[in-house]
């Protein structure tokens, strides 16, 4: 099995990383997303990408449409967390504040993610995605300041063996993809986050494990709800032009970003559960 690959925040150029942190400020986050450090790559697929919908993305009024919508998603339910037991998983203070700074960072940012990457792959894909009938009010936003940049995450191949398992068994629900011909899965980085409290994070498999066929089936009604979002947004990119894609066979790209059209949801509804499990 094939690693993702990825342009890591530590590792990225100067170019890269005036994305991210684009990317950051706008989603008011201390981390970029996976799904713009794999497009990172691919050379100048990361510029052309913001070509195409940062400047929605800046102007702040996809962020407050989409976690308007996200507001009204009614929360998958799990079994709250008590003081004595992350105490046990070694969650101090300081590392509580930690992991809600994960959560802040990533329950405002996929959202954002979710409907920029849409309007993206469409634009790549040469898709039709609807716009609303009613269209979204494009107003201003200012985003809410980001919490401090996160620590980096632990990579998969170095994590004892049973933990390794346990994330890699709460990915069964994500779509395989496949990357110069090798089958690669894809692990998301909050999970690998989280490990950095190896403790912590077999409590958190052991709840989302339970809640799965609930958190499935909220991930494609929350998919669904940010449709029309995606298709106001597809429609503003397509007025602008971003040129040529640098990319000379997307073919790869479009299988992740169909893989990620699954994964961001389902990380939205998992860390929505997460906040209010850990705030109960």
């Amino acid at each position: 099995m094939s690693t993702f690959p990825e342009v890591s925040f530590a590792k990225a150029d100067p170019a890269t990383l005036r994305v991210y942190r684009n990317l950051m400020t706008a989603a008011g986050s201390g981390s970029p997303a996976l799904i713009f450090r794999h497009m990172a790559t691919y050379p100048g697929l990361l510029d052309w990408l913001w070509a195409a919908v940062g400047p929605d993305v800046e102007t702040g009024w996809p962020g407050a449409a989409v976690w308007k919508i996200v507001a009204d998603q009614p929360v998958v339910a799990l079994p709250a967390f008590g003081a004595d037991e992350l105490a046990t998983a070694g969650i101090d203070a300081e590392a509580r504040a930690t992991v809600g700074h994960m959560l802040t960072s990533y329950n405002r940012m996929n959202p954002i993610n979710l409907v920029a990457v849409g309007a993206a792959r469409a634009l790549i894909a040469g898709d039709d995605v609807p716009a609303p009938a009613t269209p979204f009010a494009e107003v201003p936003a200012t985003p809410p300041a980001p919490p401090p940049d996160l620590p980096p995450p632990l990579p998969m191949d170095g994590l004892a063996d049973g933990l390794a398992e346990d994330i890699t068994g709460l990915c069964r629900t994500i779509p395989r993809t496949e990357i110069n011909g090798a089958a690669v899965d894809v692990t998301p980085t909050m999970y690998r986050h989280f490990a950095i409290w190896p403790p912590f994070m077999e409590a958190v498999a052991q709840r989302l494990d339970a809640a799965m066929p609930e958190i499935d089936a909220a991930t494609h009604a929350f998919a669904a709800d940010c449709r029309p979002l995606i298709g106001q947004m597809l429609a503003n990119a397509r007025a602008r032009d971003p040129g040529p894609l640098p990319v000379a066979e997307p073919e790869a790209l479009i299988r992740v970003l169909d893989t990620f059209a699954y994964v961001i949801p389902h990380m939205v509804v998992i860390g929505e559960a997460l906040e209010a499990a850990l705030d109960a």
